[in-house]
């Protein structure tokens, strides 16, 4: 049934070398922790102990520096505090590694918004979606990226349900734009590239999934997140990434590199800006 030419080929196996790797990822107002492991050569079957002393961190913050310390899994900078418009180096020594280092910059604009709930405003195949309007005001004269993400509780009579950010669709032009919807993302990442400096309203939908009978409560929480450029180019080739990972033909896929910002290393180091709403339905 298959046909096919053979053809020699020379497969040059790479010299093994460990790596860095670290992530973060959190608000500006939770304590800075870092994630912090290395990489495996292809064929080393030995497990990675997470307390490995010779790992020296350290966070430098507008020229002050900080040690971080191992507490559990990750490594903390304790009585540690960033603001907006700081600057941040994340520094890593470890035996056998390249001094890895990380730079970013916390977001300046903390992003008050709102949205609004319609029920049942979309019908696929039998299937209810709640619209959500997304609304904000963009700051101008700068590039700014956001991450959308939304969390759906019930409460009955008995139990808490938290269902959490699923099956979200949209189809404006802005999330359109950021070719991103059709790896099924898990929060939605975009840019400010078609609204800078303009108040915009994003519709979305969300699966309303199924609700119990002795249903008292639903509590609809969003968070927009004010995130960097490398967090935005992180998370949008990791959704990539797992989607492919995934499919049906796991292996005939083109690779998927994620875009990091941790040099002589891998991983991502970040720290964001965000703000809250929620909407509660009341139906007792």
């Amino acid at each position: 049934m298959f046909t096919s030419c053979e053809q020699e080929a020379d497969v040059n196996i790479p010299v093994p070398k460990e790596v860095t790797i670290a992530y973060s990822s959190q608000s500006v107002l939770d304590t800075l922790s870092v994630f912090i492991s290395k990489s495996l050569y292809i064929y080393d079957t030995a497990s990675y102990i997470i307390s490995d002393t010779s790992v020296e961190a350290s966070i430098e913050r507008n020229g002050i520096k900080t040690s971080l310390k191992l507490v559990a899994d990750r490594y903390v900078a304790e009585d540690f505090k960033s603001n907006p418009g700081d600057s941040l180096v994340l520094q890593i020594s470890r035996s056998g590694c390249e001094k890895a280092t990380a730079f970013t910059k916390v977001p300046e604009s903390i992003i008050p918004h709102s949205i609004e709930i319609t029920a049942a405003a979309l019908l696929i195949e039998e299937v209810y979606f709640s619209k959500v309007q997304l609304s904000f005001q963009d700051p101008a004269n700068e590039t700014n990226f956001y991450e959308f993400n939304i969390s759906v509780t019930m409460i009955d009579n008995s139990s808490v349900n938290t269902i959490g950010y699923h099956q979200v669709k949209s189809f404006d032009p802005i999330i359109v734009n950021e070719d991103i919807m059709q790896y099924e993302p898990i929060t939605i990442l975009f840019s400010d590239a078609l609204f800078n400096g303009s108040s915009v309203n994003i519709p979305m939908y969300y699966y309303l999934g199924f609700w119990p009978d002795n249903l008292q409560k639903v509590i609809v929480s969003s968070e927009l997140r004010n995130v960097t450029k490398e967090h935005y180019d992180y998370f949008k080739t990791l959704y990539k990434y797992l989607y492919n990972e995934s499919g049906i033909w796991q292996g005939m896929t083109q690779p998927v590199k994620l875009n990091g910002n941790v040099e002589n290393g891998f991983g991502l180091f970040s720290v964001y800006t965000s703000s809250y709403d929620s909407i509660i339905y009341d139906f007792r």
